[in-house]
């Protein structure tokens, strides 16, 4: 948030990205970097400042490079962005939301993500070598590596200096292509202004005043420019076609070379020609960066292509477009984080694929298999690499690398030569040489742990600790240094930067904090190589372990099945639960059906290659735009680290949610949960006595210590969501939108409704500050049990964590705000700063520290049984069916 603090400080965002990039190679702290992503690139795009806006885009292309699962994120938010400031809309009227500056702002740093990607670390094997041959300390490689990095992101954004081209405008015979205006004449005569990669097609003006009107501005990325005749040019894109005529060859030769070269600008790599000049390595790069992009894409649209189809023949015809889905040889499920586990996609299991039949949209559930430990050039991998790990052992790997067991019999001859590097000469100072040869054990262990990469990916960190504290020492210390000693470095600018800021107008809600906050590490999943430490695990029988969580695994011919450690809630009191909730299969077990069902029918064997194969999910969305649930679930996400930083025990549910444009994304599936509509209208829920008849008839009598954990994970979830539903505004909490799963725990969903913003608007029923229901009391025994009483003050104690650490908060919401999309936090209702407002004063940060807690449980008293509620559960239950 300090790079938003200061976005109108240019050294101050310069140093801070920098420094931060010093710190990008630690797991745990490129986590970080990964969380506030969203906000990253929406500063990148947004921004309209002083300084060179290059710094933020140079700092983002330094992190692609470490991780070119980062660089598939960003790809994906400038894609949504890149459409929602184009030119015309896919029927050819114009779009409102145009923004000339901000279209070309997306189509630039898209081109330089894709060469940042296609020409990655260019030295960073040379380095490693150096290091491996004792010729450099570990720390030198750090420098140099980090130093490569940011000289190659140099070079891409200072290139584009090089190859922009001004505008080319003349009157034209232009063949439209067809529109509401334009129902598809012939050729008409129209000025044409050729600039940015936008062919911009005028009208005169009626009347007298003379001058020119816009009719047409078309884009012309991804593009195919063809020649007709010597006086006639064919522009092809995927919607649309449309021709120019010109009055000369000469003119119809200037006009289709520049229209190819704006055609090509945007999409460097669809040539050929560039294509032909790439190394294999480069190559392989690319094609990895465009087989996942299409992938994804095409999982898109599939859901897309469902939803214009008759409803009673979606379900059927779903598994039949499955099973005719081409998957690249090397694709994965971008539902995680770089530091996630590796899972290759492998193939689908067409049979097992679902629909959810709406009106408007068909999201579809759809089922791979996976594969990890596979073989990367010819060498076994841990089965427990990260995302980032094995894309960099897959395609970091240098044109004219040795082997490292050559490089290990040389090394002796190499170390009494004198070091040289591309005909220059490499200075190594001899006490290097001395302390190389003394190396720790640590630096043993990372070259050990190379995996059959050329480069290690991560740097290793200093803590061991628990999840909320890994990466907290570090991450603390950049924090120091960065408020602490920033000033100290550039203590004249930040000074007289404090002092405007002080005396001027207020820019930003960051700007009245005095001081800043202790930093909340982000609370991350499964970490790659440390998994088989924190998850269940599965020898191999080799030395190798395997983590296992959820879903079942195949381990060579052994098949494990997946965790199923509910706490306190007993396995009997587990399956009943599955049985309204999950078809009376859990997933452990429906996932290791269908492993079994694979290798029954040997439609994808498990190789000698690979270590492991398991089951991966998604839900694919189309003609929906998923960025303010994302938004949403990144609030909920970091609420639920402050949590947990505290040492609350406030449950929560963090899923993945991906949107890859403005209308489609995927979804992680949530696995042994259902609706709470879902589970009423389930065969043998109780007639009465609603949710608490439902725990007795699952969990055992009130006594039972099933009943009481399953109570208890029903108490802790309501609590937490209570309290990031009232901060967050989250409204449409029909019980179609509120899930339970088999222990007891709510997961709120579906978040199209956040900020403030309701059914209804200004006519809203759900006035309550959360949804606290007669039927959620009673789960929890009434207002006068102990539970009830656990409840309140767990709402209370996450409030007031929340209000301690408002500033994070207040800057994550402040920065997507600003011009925003978002209907959250757009038109009058939402707009001009008043969803930001209503956040500050939801937060109470006006209430003296002493009448918090009456205020929190003013809150409760106003949630519970409010009439809104239950006039909005009876609104949907007679215009949707939801049940009450």
């Amino acid at each position: 948030m300090l790079l938003w603090s200061f976005r109108d400080d240019a050294s101050v965002v310069k140093f801070m990205a920098q420094f931060v990039s010093k710190y990008a190679a630690s797991r745990h702290v490129f986590d970080g970097i990964e969380f506030y992503l969203p906000q990253l690139a929406h500063m990148i795009i947004h921004l309209e400042v002083e300084w060179d806006d290059a710094i933020l885009e140079r700092f983002a292309l330094v992190i692609a490079q470490q991780s070119l699962h980062f660089a598939l994120q960003l790809n994906w938010i400038l894609q949504g962005a890149l459409e929602d400031y184009k030119p015309e809309c896919n029927d050819g009227t114009p779009n409102e939301s145009y923004s000339p500056m901000f279209y070309s702002r997306c189509l630039k740093l898209l081109k330089n993500v894709e060469r940042c990607i296609v020409y990655g670390k260019p030295r960073a094997a040379d380095f490693q070598r150096l290091y491996e041959q004792g010729k450099i300390t570990k720390e030198e490689l750090k420098i140099l590596e980090l130093s490569d990095r940011h000289f190659n992101a140099l070079q891409i954004t200072d290139a584009n200096a090089h190859v922009e081209m001004g505008a080319l405008d003349g009157t034209l015979l232009v063949k439209l292509p067809p529109s509401e205006k334009n129902k598809g004449a012939g050729f008409v005569s129209r000025f044409c202004v050729l600039e940015k990669n936008v062919l911009n097609v005028f009208l005169p003006k009626k009347g007298c005043s003379g001058g020119l009107h816009l009719d047409r501005a078309m884009s012309l990325v991804r593009a195919d420019v063809q020649t007709v005749d010597e006086h006639t040019i064919r522009v092809t894109k995927k919607l649309y076609k449309f021709e120019i005529k010109c009055s000369t060859p000469q003119e119809a030769t200037l006009w289709t070379r520049r229209l190819s070269e704006e055609a090509q600008e945007s999409t460097l790599f669809q040539s050929e020609a560039v294509k032909n000049d790439l190394t294999p390595t480069q190559l392989d790069r690319f094609n990895f960066f465009e087989n996942e992009r299409k992938f994804v894409k095409d999982l898109t649209q599939i859901a897309e292509d469902l939803r214009f189809q008759d409803r009673e023949h979606r379900k059927a015809n779903a598994p039949g477009l499955m099973e005719k889905l081409h998957i690249p040889e090397m694709v994965y499920s971008p539902l995680c984080n770089s530091s996630d586990i590796w899972r290759r996609v492998s193939a689908t299991i067409h049979k097992e694929t679902r629909v959810f039949n709406t009106k408007e949209r068909c999201p579809v559930v759809m089922n791979f298999i996976s594969k990890r430990g596979e073989k990367v050039n010819g060498v076994k991998t841990d089965p427990n690499l990260d995302v980032a790990e094995y894309m960099h052992a897959y395609l970091e790997v240098s044109e004219d690398v040795e082997p490292l067991e050559e490089v290990e019999e040389t090394k002796e001859e190499d170390e009494e030569a004198d070091p040289v590097e591309n005909g220059h000469e490499v200075q190594v100072e001899e006490g290097n040489k001395e302390n190389d040869g003394n190396d720790s054990d640590k630096d043993n262990e990372m070259r050990a742990s190379s995996h059959g990469s050329i480069a290690n990916v991560w740097q290793e960190d200093e803590e061991h600790d628990d999840n909320a504290k890994k990466g907290g020492n570090r991450v603390q210390r950049l924090l120091r240094e960065s408020v602490i000693a920033v000033p100290s470095r550039i203590s004249k600018r930040l000074g007289v930067t404090m002092n405007r800021r002080g005396s001027s107008r207020l820019i930003s809600v960051m700007d009245r904090q005095t001081q800043v906050q202790p930093l909340v590490p982000i609370l991350e999943g499964s970490r790659g190589a440390q998994a088989a430490d924190e998850l269940d695990n599965a020898s191999v029988g080799d030395g190798t372990v395997v983590s296992v969580e959820r879903s079942s695994v195949l381990i060579k011919d052994h098949l494990v099945l997946g965790s199923l450690d509910e706490g306190d809630i007993d396995f009997e009191s587990i399956s009943r639960a599955s049985n309204f909730v999950c078809g009376g299969v859990l997933w452990a077990e429906k996932s290791a059906t269908m492993l079994e069902q694979v290798t029954k029918e040997k439609s994808d064997p498990l190789d000698s290659d690979a270590v492991q194969m398991e089951i991966i999910s998604c839900l694919a969305k189309s003609n929906d735009d998923l960025r303010q649930e994302v938004f949403i679930m990144q609030m909920i996400h970091y609420y639920k680290s402050v949590f947990a930083q505290a040492k609350l025990p406030l449950w929560l549910k963090t899923y993945r949610i991906l949107s890859t444009s403005s209308s489609e994304g995927l979804i992680e599936v949530l696995t042994d949960a259902t609706s709470l509509d879902g589970l009423k209208k389930a065969e043998g829920y109780p007639v009465e006595g609603g949710l608490r008849a439902y725990f007795k008839k699952v969990y055992g009598g009130p006594d039972s210590k099933a009943f009481k954990a399953a109570q208890k994970n029903f108490m802790q979830s309501l609590a937490g969501y209570a309290v990031v539903a009232y901060l967050l505004g989250l409204k449409d909490r029909h019980n179609g939108n509120i899930m339970i799963d088999t222990r007891g725990h709510l997961i709120f969903i579906d978040f199209g409704f956040a900020m403030g913003m309701a059914p209804g608007h200004e006519f809203s029923m759900e006035r309550a500050p959360f949804k606290l229901t007669k039927e959620y009391v009673e789960v929890m025994g009434g207002v006068n049990s102990d539970c009830y009483k656990e409840f309140e003050r767990l709402f209370v104690a996450g409030f007031e964590e929340a209000r301690k650490n408002y500033q994070v908060a207040l800057g994550l919401v402040e920065v997507m705000m600003f011009k925003s999309n978002y209907p959250c936090f757009s038109g009058w209702r939402y707009g001009n700063g008043k969803a930001l407002t209503r956040f500050e004063k939801r937060l109470m940060l006006h209430v003296p520290n002493n009448q918090v807690k009456r205020r929190a449980l003013r809150l409760i008293r106003r949630a519970k049984q409010h009439f809104g509620t239950y006039l909005y559960d009876v609104f949907q239950k007679a215009t949707n069916g939801y049940a009450m």
